[in-house]
Order: C-alpha cells, then structure tokens, then sequence
C-alpha cells in the first residue's frame, strides 16, 4: 500500500467520523446532561464498537452470513428500535438537576459506556461503511497486522473525535445555556435519534457490498 492510498483511506475514515449522526447525538445528550466524564464515557463506548465491525470486516463476513443469513436484518431492527426507544424517552424525560462535569459515579459511567456501545454497534450504516471500505477500499490481499492497524485508527479516531465533541458540549458556557432550556433540547435531541432510528427501517441493509470470505492471503 502507498502513501497515495493510505491517505486515501484516512480521508474516508475521518469524513465518515465526522458526518453527524446517532453517535453525535448520543456523546452530545450525554456530555450536555450529565456532563464531561459521561460524554468521554460514551465516546470510549462507541470506539470499543468500532471493532466489532472491524472484527467480522476482517475474518469473514461470508461465513456470518452463511450461518445467520438475516443476522444484519435483525441487527438493523434491533438498532432501529433501540434508537428509537432513546430518542422516545429523552424526549419526553423531565429535566436532570445539573451534574457537574466529573460528578458521574462508576456506576453510571458504564451506563453511558453502554448507550456508546450499543448505539454504534446496531448501527447498520456503520456496518456497511466498515465492510466496504475493507472488501473495496483496503483490500483482503492487505497484510493482516496492517488491517487490524486500520482498524485501530478507526476506532481512535472515533474516540478522539468525540471525546473532542464531549469536551466541547460539556463546557460551562455550552451546558449553561443547553441547561436553562433542557427541556426544549430533549425535545429536539430525542426527535433527533427518532428520527435516525425510523430511517434505518428504510436501509436496504449490505446490498451492493461486495464480501470477502476473510485475510487468506500469504503476506502475513
């Protein structure tokens, strides 16, 4: 791989950590509500499910969908409704006393870890983004240390990014004026992941993608 092409790929990866979507969403709620340390939270959770898709990108889609045909059918409902539930909810939940940046407990923490994780891994447009930038983009014939190295920048560049995100929405002076109108936020935030959830129905899932049985190659 040259530096042409590698460049190439870094430009992808981070015009598709930036584009705004449920993950911004979520780190923004949490970092904006329940302050800095539940947006890092979130933002950790997020780039922990960016292997996930790295993982089955990587060591075989075909064999998934061999044994579990309709698995990305059921993880797209899955993610469409659990989105759904959060934007619901959030909507119509009553304004949070103000939470001071570092005050989230241990417990919590994984609470936000978890709507991280969770929110990015039933995300079937991240599937998608992951798989075809593997199958068309690195390639399979790709060394297997260099794909699982592309797979670590994508998800430290999630983590970097919105752990920026959190750190920027978390301010005083950002919380200050989200918090004095918390009600109209959670209004327009849960509408937001409402919003993304219903589309996902309309997906057509990983058609187009052309999958790849795995790294069998003998460059490793």
């Amino acid at each position: 791989m040259d530096i042409g092409q590698a460049l190439i790929i870094v430009t992808i990866i981070w015009l598709a950590v930036l584009s705004p979507g449920a993950d911004f969403a979520i780190v923004s709620k949490n970092s904006l509500i329940h302050g800095r340390a539940a947006g890092f939270a979130s933002s950790l959770g997020i780039a922990s499910a960016c292997w996930l898709h790295v993982s089955y990108a990587i060591f075989g889609i075909v064999i998934i969908q061999n044994t579990l045909p309709n698995l990305f059918e059921i993880i797209k409902v899955i993610g469409a409704a659990y989105l759904v539930y959060l934007g619901v909810s959030t909507a119509f939940s009553s304004p949070n006393p103000v939470a001071s940046t570092n005050a989230t407990t241990p417990r919590r923490k994984y609470s936000f870890y978890g709507n991280g994780l969770l929110t990015n891994s039933l995300n079937p447009k991240t599937s998608i983004f992951v798989i075809s930038l593997y199958t068309q983009v690195i390639g399979p014939q790709t060394p297997l240390m260099h794909q699982v190295a592309w797979g670590l920048f994508i998800s430290l560049s999630h983590l970097i990014w919105f752990s920026m995100v959190s750190m920027f929405m978390s301010s005083d002076r950002i919380r200050s004026r989200i918090l004095d109108n918390q009600r109209f936020f959670n209004i327009v935030i849960g509408s937001i992941l409402t919003m993304f959830g219903l589309l996902l129905f309309f997906v057509d899932g990983l058609e187009g993608v052309e999958f790849t049985s795995g790294p069998h190659n003998t460059n490793l």
